[in-house]
């Protein structure tokens, strides 16, 4: 793996886990425990390649006590999937040119591909978010 597969991989888990931890896929962005910040904070922001996630990042002191909760509750289930799923970002997806959620589409297009470990964690991730 080349230096330059090694920064896109760790930016990919950078934006990859603030997109999960703060339940920002679309259409997600716009529910659930960051809605009302999310709307206060970064209504003019363009969604997409994580910049409301980066936008929610940088008001982290002005967030509500419900979407920090909710993200470092994210943050901490985020940690078993980093690790599960890094061998699988780079043998499924290694590659994708890191940026604009190519690696995040490649996962999905292969999530069968996957390891099962990486779905275990992925699925539990899922279960903490509700």
């Amino acid at each position: 793996m080349t230096a330059k597969t090694r920064i896109g991989l760790r930016g990919f888990f950078r934006i990859f886990c603030m997109t999960v931890i703060l339940g920002l896929s679309s259409p997600l962005w716009a529910k659930g425990p960051c809605q009302k910040d999310t709307e206060k904070f970064c209504s003019g922001v363009d969604r997409g390649d994580g910049r409301i996630a980066k936008c929610l990042k940088n008001n982290k002191e002005r967030l509500s006590s419900e979407c920090s909760t909710h993200i470092e509750k994210m943050r901490v289930a985020m940690r078993g999937v980093k690790e599960a799923c890094r061998v699988d970002v780079e043998t499924v997806c290694g590659s994708v040119k890191p940026g604009a959620g190519r690696i995040m589409k490649c996962m999905k297009a292969n999530h069968d591909k996957l390891s099962e470990a990486c779905k275990k964690e992925i699925d539990m991730r899922k279960k903490v978010s509700r």
